[in-house]
C-alpha cells in the first residue's frame, strides 16, 4: 500500500511525498535520504519507515535527539508500529504518516530536494535573508553586477541592449545575447542566436532549446562570465554538512498547528435558539359524529333534485 509522509513546518506549511510502500524509506538531514529534513536537530540518517506485513514500522537509526511517535520515544535502533494518521517527531521536525491510495510522487529525488529547498527558503525568509536566486557577473566589464531572478516563468534577457534585464558593456556581446527562465529551483538558459554564441561550461548553448544551468557551471557571453548564485541551495548545503545540534534538556517541541487532529464533532450552527422547556402536547380526542343535522338533509335534497332533472333531460333526448 502507498505510504505518504507529510512534513509540517511552523505556520502550517506542509509538503507531501508518497512512496509505493515496498521500499525502505530513510528520513534524515543527509542529501541521500528519501525524505530530506533540513534541520540541525535531525541526524544525517535519523529514522526509517518500512512495511512489516500489513503494517508499517518506524525505526530510529541511532539519532542524536531521538525519534518520537506522539509523546513516546522510540528506543535507539528499535522500531514500533505507526498507524495511519499518527504524528512522529524527529529532532524538532514533525511528520505525519498516512497509509492510503494516494498517487505515487513522480521523480522522488527531485521532489524531496524541492521539499528541502522550500523549508530552507522559509527559514531564510523568517530571519530576513533574501532567498532569491541571482545571476552575478564574475568576469568582464560589468563585474559585480547582479540580476535577481525574482519571478518564476518570467523570461530574462542578457545582452548589450539598454532594454535588457541585465545590460552589458561588453562589445563582444550581442544586443540580445542570452535568455534565462527560472522554473522552481532550476534556471534554464538559451542562446538568442548571438554572434559569438553562448557557452555553458565547455559546451555551446543551443538556440533551439533551453538547457538547465547548474550552480557549479559558468555561462560565458563574449568576455563576460556569469555565475548562478542560489542562497537557498548554499544554506541547504551548510545545514546538511553541519554536526547534529543537541536539543536542550527539557525543551518542549510543540507540533505545528496544522498537525492537530480535526474536531470529531460537526461544526455548530451560526446561531442556536435557546432551549425552552415546553409543556407536553395535549391529547385531543377524536370527535364523535352526532347524527344528521338539518344542513346535511337540505344539501342531500338539493342533490337528489338535480340528479332527477338530469335523468329526465336524458330520457327526453333519447325519445327525440
Amino acid at each position: 500500500m502507498p505510504v505518504t509522509v507529510i512534513v509540517r513546518a511552523e505556520g502550517g506549511t506542509e509538503s507531501r511525498l508518497t512512496f509505493d510502500g515496498t521500499q525502505r524509506i530513510v528520513l534524515g538531514r543527509g542529501a541521500g535520504c528519501d525524505v530530506r529534513l533540513p534541520d540541525p536537530s535531525v541526524s544525517q540518517r535519523h529514522a526509517s519507515l518500512r512495511a512489516q506485513g500489513a503494517e508499517f514500522v518506524l525505526m530510529d537509526e541511532g539519532s542524536s535527539n531521538g525519534t518520537f511517535v506522539g509523546d513516546v520515544r522510540v528506543a535507539p535502533r528499535t522500531s514500533r508500529i505507526i498507524r495511519s494518521g499518527e504524528h512522529a517527531r524527529l529532532g524538532r521536525v514533525w511528520i505525519e504518516v498516512r497509509l492510503d491510495h494516494a498517487p505515487i510522487t513522480r521523480d522522488l529525488a527531485v521532489a524531496t530536494r524541492d521539499l528541502a529547498l522550500a523549508f530552507v527558503a522559509q527559514a531564510l525568509d523568517a530571519v530576513g535573508a533574501d532567498p532569491t536566486m541571482q545571476v552575478v557577473v564574475v568576469e568582464g566589464p560589468d563585474q559585480g553586477a547582479v540580476l535577481a531572478l525574482s519571478d518564476e516563468e518570467r523570461t530574462y534577457v542578457v545582452g548589450r541592449g539598454a532594454e535588457c534585464d541585465l545590460p552589458l558593456a561588453d562589445s563582444d556581446a550581442s544586443r540580445e545575447h542570452t535568455q534565462l527562465v527560472r522554473r522552481g529551483g532550476t534556471v534554464f538558459v538559451r542562446d538568442l542566436r548571438a554572434k559569438n554564441g553562448s557557452w555553458l561550461g565547455e559546451a555551446r548553448i543551443p538556440d533551439d532549446r533551453e538547457v538547465p544551468w547548474r550552480p557549479t557551471q559558468m555561462v560565458q557571453l563574449g568576455r563576460t562570465v556569469l555565475a548562478l548564485r542560489e542562497p537557498v541551495s548554499e544554506a541547504l548545503a551548510r545545514i546538511e554538512g553541519a554536526p547534529d545540534e543537541p536539543l536542550p534538556a527539557g525543551e518542549v517541541v510543540a507540533p505545528p498547528l496544522a498537525a492537530a487532529p480535526p474536531p470529531a464533532s460537526e461544526p455548530a450552527p451560526a446561531s442556536v435558539a435557546p432551549v425552552v422547556d415546553l409543556p407536553p402536547p395535549m391529547k385531543i380526542a377524536p370527535r364523535r359524529r352526532a347524527g344528521w343535522s338539518g344542513v346535511d338533509l337540505l344539501v342531500m335534497a338539493v342533490a337528489l333534485a338535480v340528479l332527477g332533472l338530469s335523468v329526465a333531460g336524458l330520457v327526453w333526448l333519447l325519445r327525440g
